[in-house]
């Protein structure tokens, strides 16, 4: 194989490459275990994960506040540089403070990647999934990568489905600058925290507590950034086979329906997109399942869907379908709109002006109960899809 096979293409870097293989070699060294559908999950499967989840924030928190002692410690020994001081006593200061920073803060990163792609790999063994498939690693959609660019924070690519823009109404601007505060948080937090001891404390507030304070905001800050991250990973672990039942369920008669119902509903997946300015690998599952149920897949001749990620093209063909095809179209939006976990106002937008293109009520406690019971990995009866009407 050549140097340019090895190479990251362009919606790959070498750390997501690098955490794939990790990922891989961690799942070869454990037996996949045999269970019931992946997104459900019975008591014994519920302990496992919170115990896993709950092991790896008490690491995150406990790596942040270590890292944060190390980083106040030069601060607090060393003897304050006054403002008359020599040139080179400024020097030898922050050296000392700046060098030993650096080093724990990379070890503090370096940890982090290494027992988040742990923690992933044990949450999607404990739920069923085996990460060891050859042919997963080749699919840059499939769950081995999702749960890869999960516990390294890296973003969903946006051209992970041809002819879906999740930016495509999204304010570049907006998106830029929330991109921006996200790789300041550490910093912004910390200088927060200092400023409010100061003001509460006043002169109080010795060198030393303030230096301290960044001990505590580290360790929750980790946490916290952890909890988010294997949620986020049970919920990858939990989409795909929760795509193939729910795809099941709302549109098992499918060959029933007209190929214009069909068209909506694939594009009702993909103005979900749209509106949580995210391509989600749920989504991408998701939309896959679709196309492959309706007989939408790529390079059908027979079928082509245009504009596929237009959600006002979406809303416009809903209303020429029958209310019984509105019905199946709403609930795949509905579907789509719960299964990335989340519920974006955007979305909720989406839904509400859906539900009165097609002349009916949006009880969007319905759809909250759908997501609250797929996050949690209850089981979702039939009737709680067909109950969005």
């Amino acid at each position: 194989m050549s140097t340019a096979d090895n190479a990251p293409s362009a919606g790959e870097s070498r750390l997501e490459r690098a955490g794939v293989r990790f990922l891989q070699s961690l799942a070869r060294e454990r037996k996949p275990v045999s269970q019931d559908a992946l997104h459900v999950l019975n008591a014994e499967e519920r302990r496992a994960l919170v115990t896993i989840e709950r092991n790896a924030i008490a690491r995150a928190a406990l790596a942040g506040a270590l890292s944060g002692l190390v980083c106040a410690i030069p601060a607090i020994v060393l003897s304050p540089v006054q403002s008359a001081a020599p040139v080179e006593a400024h020097a030898k200061y922050w050296a000392i403070v700046v060098g030993v920073t650096i080093v724990a803060s990379v070890l503090e990163i370096a940890f982090l990647y290494w027992d988040g792609l742990r923690s992933v790999q044990k949450l999607a063994h404990a739920a069923g999934m085996d990460l060891a498939a050859p042919e997963l690693e080749g699919d840059k959609t499939s769950a081995l990568w999702a749960l890869a660019r999960a516990a390294l924070e890296a973003p969903n690519p946006p051209d992970a489905v041809p002819g879906v823009d999740p930016l495509r109404e999204a304010s570049r601007a907006r998106v830029f600058a929330a991109s921006l505060l996200y790789k300041l948080k550490v910093t912004i937090s910390g200088f927060l925290v200092k400023a409010l001891v100061r003001r509460a404390l006043g002169r109080a507030a010795t060198r030393t507590v303030l230096e301290l304070v960044a001990v505590p905001v580290t360790a929750l800050w980790d946490g916290l950034v952890c909890w988010l991250i294997v949620r986020e990973a049970r919920l990858r672990v939990l989409g795909p086979s929760a795509a193939v039942e729910f795809t099941s369920i709302i549109l098992g008669d499918a060959e029933r329906r007209s190929p214009a119902c069909r068209a909506t509903c694939a594009r009702a997946v993909g103005a979900a997109a749209v509106r949580s300015e995210d391509l989600h690998p749920n989504l991408v599952a998701l939309l896959r399942e679709v196309r492959r149920v309706t007989a939408l897949a790529d390079g059908d001749a027979q079928q082509p869907v245009e504009a596929i990620d237009d959600s006002a093209r979406f809303l416009s063909d809903l209303e020429g379908l029958s209310k019984d095809e509105q019905a199946v179209a709403l609930r795949v939006l509905a579907t789509a709109s719960i299964i990335d976990g989340r519920l974006a106002r955007e979305e909720k937008r989406l839904l509400h002006e859906a539900f009165d293109r097609a002349g009916r009520a949006l009880d969007l406690a319905v759809i909250e109960a759908l997501r609250r019971a797929f996050v949690s990995g209850d089981a979702i009866p039939p009737a709680k899809l067909e109950a969005i009407r």
